[in-house]
């Protein structure tokens, strides 16, 4: 289904709703808007012969996210990154579901530590970028249930 599709979807449902259906229904419409159309910033990673490797800031985050599905004990709810005004990665945010009891500190320190290494292979960087870029682990739910992760 392509992006004009999905929008006339969304479109036909809202038509469908009441407005106090639109308010239960407005996430799902912008969910399904952000998956149709999402941008994507340059992040600018190693040098190649001709000039810089610039890489989608979705591959970016694709990467990293594949990178902390090995996490024992965590799951990934979102990820996002940020750049500097010239295209440098400034930021990962990583968002996560714990298991009940698991240590957060030491859990906080693998996912810095395999987003950086993510990171690195991702742009061709020698060595993991962990003093340059920030990585922030939020822990935004806590679970008993490991099906949850």
């Amino acid at each position: 289904m392509n992006a004009e599709q999905l929008l006339t979807q969304a479109a036909r449902s809202l038509r469908e709703h009441t407005d106090s259906g639109w308010v239960a229904l407005r996430d799902d419409v912008v969910a399904v808007a952000v998956r149709a159309f999402r941008p994507s910033a340059p992040v600018r990673g190693g040098s190649l012969p001709d000039g810089p490797l610039f890489v989608a800031s979705t591959v970016v985050v694709s990467r990293v996210g594949a990178a902390l599905a090995t996490v024992a004990d965590a799951g990934v709810l979102r990820i996002t990154c940020t750049t500097t005004s010239q295209d440098d990665l400034d930021r990962l945010t990583v968002e996560l579901v714990a298991l009940y009891g698991t240590p957060l500190v030491p859990l906080a320190d693998e996912v810095r530590s395999l987003a950086a290494t993510a990171v690195a292979e991702t742009l061709g960087l020698a060595r993991p970028p962990v003093d340059r870029v920030r990585v922030d682990v939020s822990v935004q739910d806590v679970t008993r249930d490991r099906r949850q992760l």
